[in-house]
């Protein structure tokens, strides 16, 4: 199936409309920074809440610009009519590292360009009206979600306890070690790619083979941002008993990351450190989502003997 062609942004309402769907969620009581790539592609954003020191708020999106190798940054300030010249100061800091192509502020379903002599919105403000832009359906299409706040990414990984019993009565009856870990992770990845749903024995399995090295190392290769792959990762991370939680959840957030997601890939990450403080992969993970590379500079999966920690910058 082809990808469908890129989202073009043409103006304010698209901007303001394509940013949920970057973060993952609508944001609310803070500045976000989203950065544009030479190609014109909106790669990557931050938001950081409204309370931070402004001194802190240019630091981490100057650092994220050079990181996300950024052509230009749009920065929308989501809080009171008060912020207009906080917010246009930040960019204008923030111009020092990277082009500022637009400043807006954002206030009760209203709009407010705070560019210089820019004529887009009149002194009180354009509606916001979602609904005049395509972007959302185009990213609904793809498998695309802006929840109503950051906190509704935990119900993407809360257990589901029926489901838990059912995997745990599957593995009671599945080999403590499996003979071919990496064959059962290929099959179950073969049954999700066709888009089934697990069964509880193959959801069993599974959660054995990506106990094993070699199993959860296969797993890990072949998740890229494939819609089928965060659906089948995070069916699992709430399937499986807790202690078997980590691996699941850890390749739910490289997926998410993969799809820039950060919201979500966050989200999991926790639940797997949770489960498993000290795993490596969580720490690998981490580093990656800290980073602030574009998903798509990153090939994958890594050649043999790569060192992912010597490609971040």
């Amino acid at each position: 199936m082809l990808d469908p062609a890129p989202s073009v942004v043409r103006g304010p309402t698209d901007l303001l409309t394509t940013i949920p769907y970057v973060l993952g969620y609508h944001p609310q009581d803070s500045v976000v920074v989203v950065f544009v790539a030479g190609d014109g592609r909106l790669t990557c954003g931050l938001s950081i809440g409204q309370q931070a020191p402004d001194e802190f708020i240019i630091a981490e999106s100057s650092t994220a610009a050079a990181r996300a190798d950024a052509h230009l940054a749009c920065v929308v300030g989501y809080g009171p009519l008060s912020d207009r010249e906080r917010i246009a100061g930040i960019s204008d800091a923030l111009n020092m590292a990277v082009t500022v192509a637009a400043c807006l502020l954002v206030n009760d379903g209203r709009y407010y360009c705070l560019n210089d002599g820019c004529p887009c919105t009149p002194e009180h403000g354009a509606v916001l009206d979602f609904s005049s832009s395509v972007i959302a359906a185009e990213m609904t299409l793809r498998g695309r979600v802006a929840l109503p706040s950051r906190d509704g990414f935990a119900s993407f990984v809360e257990p589901d306890p029926d489901a838990q019993a059912r995997t745990a009565a599957a593995l009671s009856r599945v080999p403590q070690r499996l003979p071919d870990a990496v064959a059962v992770v290929h099959t179950c990845l073969d049954i999700a790619s066709a888009g089934e749903q697990l069964s509880d024995e193959q959801a069993a399995r599974l959660a054995m083979a990506l106990s094993d090295n070699d199993g959860r190392s296969a797993a890990w290769r072949a998740t890229t941002g494939e819609s089928w792959q965060h659906d089948l990762w995070l069916d699992l991370a709430r399937r499986v008993p807790e202690r078997y939680a980590a691996a699941p959840a850890n390749l739910a957030a490289w997926n998410a990351w993969r799809r820039s997601e950060p919201a979500l890939a966050w989200a999991a990450l926790s639940k797997a450190v949770q489960g498993e403080p000290d795993n490596t992969m969580s720490f690998l993970i981490g580093l990656v989502l800290t980073s602030g590379i574009d998903p798509a500079t990153l090939p994958w999966p890594l050649r043999d003997g790569t060192d992912l920690e010597g490609l971040l910058p």
